[in-house]
């Protein structure tokens, strides 16, 4: 029966593309086999196989402490959310534009009555009715240079 291939450490190590320290460190920790011989041989299926197997442990390892610190991170926000919501920091963005629209609407009512309660006089009414017309418009533009700016 033929004797199992092998491979030197050496060479185990240049085909993992690790250090010497850390391929000494995987044969302390028993990950790989106890080299032997002078020329420190290890058998190449079962090195190959178990430096395999700690390379996926590591993997999964890594892929656990991905997750948990995306988890961390989530609850992180939540909670932040759950203390800015309880000291009413935030409010419903449909709501601010719910109440921006109602104050606009009273003051643009109180606006367009003005004329009517300063005077009768219909070339002084023409007059204020432009002159708030002008406010109105410059008014509205502003607001939607500031939208604009928002998004």
């Amino acid at each position: 029966m033929a004797e199992p291939a092998t491979i030197t450490a050496a060479a185990f190590r240049r085909l993992a593309g690790a250090s010497k320290a850390e391929l000494d460190g995987l044969i302390s920790s028993g990950v790989l086999p106890q080299p032997t011989g002078r020329d420190r041989r290890l058998p190449l299926r079962e090195a190959a196989a178990r430096y395999l197997a700690h390379l996926r442990a590591e993997l999964a390892t890594a892929r656990a402490g991905a997750a948990a610190s995306r988890a961390q991170d989530a609850r992180a926000d939540a909670a932040a959310l759950t203390l800015a919501v309880e000291r009413r920091e935030l409010i419903d963005a449909h709501e601010v534009e719910t109440a921006l629209a109602s104050v606009c609407g009273t003051i643009n009512v109180a606006m367009l009555v003005i004329p009517a309660r300063v005077t009768r006089d219909a070339l002084q009414l023409r007059l204020l009715d432009e002159a708030i017309y002008r406010a109105r418009t410059e008014l509205a533009a502003d607001l939607q240079s500031e939208d604009e700016k928002q998004t």
